[in-house]
């Protein structure tokens, strides 16, 4: 416990540890509690320390930046591996009227039917200029990426959604597609959580639609249709 407490307030061991003995509860009495119930840790008791030990001062900044979907590769690619039938590439010849609105990467590799299935039916709707699969970059070579904190690990982690379109009246959209049974997993509620504030900031919209809808072709949260 003293450990990770020293690690979250960049402090020493020793310091936490003679901070600790000097509370009202003791050091033995907050460690009795936390091997109880675990989250208080970092609910209540990394927390308070830290306001006690540092001043914290609020401020908002914003700045405006490109970020670039596919980041310049040294080799001039990237390998990406997925099973056959979970590919749909730019060189397929009913996708050759689509290049203008679509395919940022010569292969769309997906992980899973609903996302690829979502991706065409996306690229045909006429209500959408714009449409990129964006979550098969996901070890550093894109820098559309979102930073959360995991719930689980209480670090900061980056989330890279699934897609990124733009419809005809210039608004810009992040979907997400999940799997029924992970759509009210901690994790992926702290994803959403943290994509919901960056879209909104931007001037953007978050959706993040269950694979069961997609298969069923509902997916008119997505194009935020009533």
């Amino acid at each position: 416990m003293i450990s990770e407490i020293a690690r979250y307030l960049n402090k020493s061991c020793l310091f936490v540890e003679t901070i600790l003995a000097t509370t009202q509860d003791t050091t033995e009495k907050i460690l009795h509690a936390v091997n109880e119930f675990n989250e208080l840790l970092y609910d209540w008791v990394i927390p308070r320390l830290f306001k006690e030990l540092y001043d914290i001062d609020e401020y908002e900044k914003q700045e405006e930046y490109e970020v670039e979907l596919v980041k310049l590769s040294k080799n001039g690619y990237y390998q990406v591996t997925a099973e056959v039938d979970k590919i749909v590439s730019a060189s397929d010849p009913v996708n050759k009227s689509y290049l203008d609105k679509s395919f940022h990467l010569d292969n769309y590799c997906f992980d899973s039917y609903p996302e690829k299935t979502l991706f065409i039916r996306l690229l045909t709707e006429h209500k959408i200029k714009k449409l990129y699969f964006t979550g098969m970059l996901t070890h550093g070579q894109s820098d559309f990426y979102i930073q959360y904190i995991d719930p689980e690990s209480h670090t900061v982690r980056s989330y890279y959604p699934d897609f990124l379109f733009q419809k005809e009246d210039g608004c810009y959209v992040i979907v997400e597609v999940k799997g029924d049974d992970q759509f009210d997993n901690s994790v992926v509620l702290a994803k959403k959580d943290f994509a919901e504030q960056l879209a909104s900031a931007n001037d953007m919209t978050y959706t993040m639609i269950r694979a069961s809808d997609v298969n069923k072709g509902d997916y008119n949260s997505v194009l935020n249709d009533d």
